[in-house]
């Protein structure tokens, strides 16, 4: 099944913009996420595809989902990915943004990375795994420059990862979120020619509506207002490449909100991309 919307195989060659999922959960303590990809795309078929605040029809912007990506058994750290068109991967656990960042930023095609997450992820180390998904954004700051990385609506760490934070990243946590409200953070963002990656973590959502995830973290941000993220920084900031990773069907409800939120979280992005073409 392909993400709703996309072109056929036939016409693929046609395509502006890519779809890839990377089923991969190896390096998260729990287990589920390589099921993201698969529930993702099944929740895609349950929205329409005309986007109504754009009112765009999403099937014309010319995108093709081109499947889940073959993993090699380096892919922990290693990766190669074309830069023929806009990406969106599909995850996953949150570890799988190093090693796509780490390919891009070889390339020359990546300089920033804009983070959208409930956690900090800048563990050195968790269960002796540097690669483990708590530890990815120290990984690509290490990579990129802490300097290069902007981190949203953070709302949980250790005291050992704060004190990273607090020296050395930009960061607008959620109740800074709260108190400027997303036009006055995309304000101060400003603008940004430079090429840049965006991370959106599902579990930056309010558990109440996506308790589909390994680790929920209390007092999240609403779809509305990470919507509203997504729209200003692609407007705002020359993004080449997302990713939407953490959605876990095994841990959703019934009614598959989580898969269906990143889902939409996806359309958002897509319809950005093409509206900043």
């Amino acid at each position: 099944m392909k993400f709703a919307g996309s072109l056929s195989e036939a016409d693929k060659e046609k395509s502006w913009y890519e779809i890839i999922g990377v089923p991969f959960d190896s390096n998260a303590f729990k287990k589920g996420t390589r099921y993201g990809p698969k529930a993702i795309r099944k929740a895609s078929q349950l929205l329409e595809t005309f986007i109504w605040d754009y009112k765009l029809e999403l099937s014309d912007l010319l995108y093709y989902d081109s499947g889940d990506m073959i993993l090699e058994r380096n892919f922990k750290s290693s990766v190669e990915v074309d830069t023929t068109r806009r990406k969106i991967f599909i995850g996953g656990d949150h570890s799988i943004s190093y090693p796509l960042v780490k390919s891009l930023f070889k390339c020359d095609e990546v300089a920033k990375v804009i983070v959208i997450d409930a956690h900090a992820d800048l563990r050195d180390t968790y269960k002796n795994n540097k690669l483990s998904n708590a530890c990815v954004m120290r990984r690509i700051a290490e990579l990129i420059g802490f300097e290069n990385v902007l981190q949203i609506g953070v709302r949980s760490s250790s005291e050992a990862e704060y004190t990273v934070i607090k020296d050395k990243i930009r960061i607008y946590d959620a109740a800074m979120l709260m108190e400027k409200g997303v036009d006055g953070i995309l304000k101060e963002i400003g603008s940004d020619n430079e090429k840049t990656y965006l991370s959106i973590d599902i579990d930056a959502l309010d558990p109440s509506i996506a308790p589909g995830v390994d680790n929920p973290e209390p007092c999240g941000l609403s779809l509305e207002s990470v919507i509203s993220l997504v729209r200003g920084i692609i407007k705002r900031v020359n993004v080449v490449a997302s990713d939407v990773v953490e959605v876990n069907p095994k841990r959703d409800n019934n009614n598959c909100i989580t898969s269906i939120n990143a889902s939409r979280l996806i359309f958002e992005i897509l319809a950005s991309y093409s509206d900043n073409r």
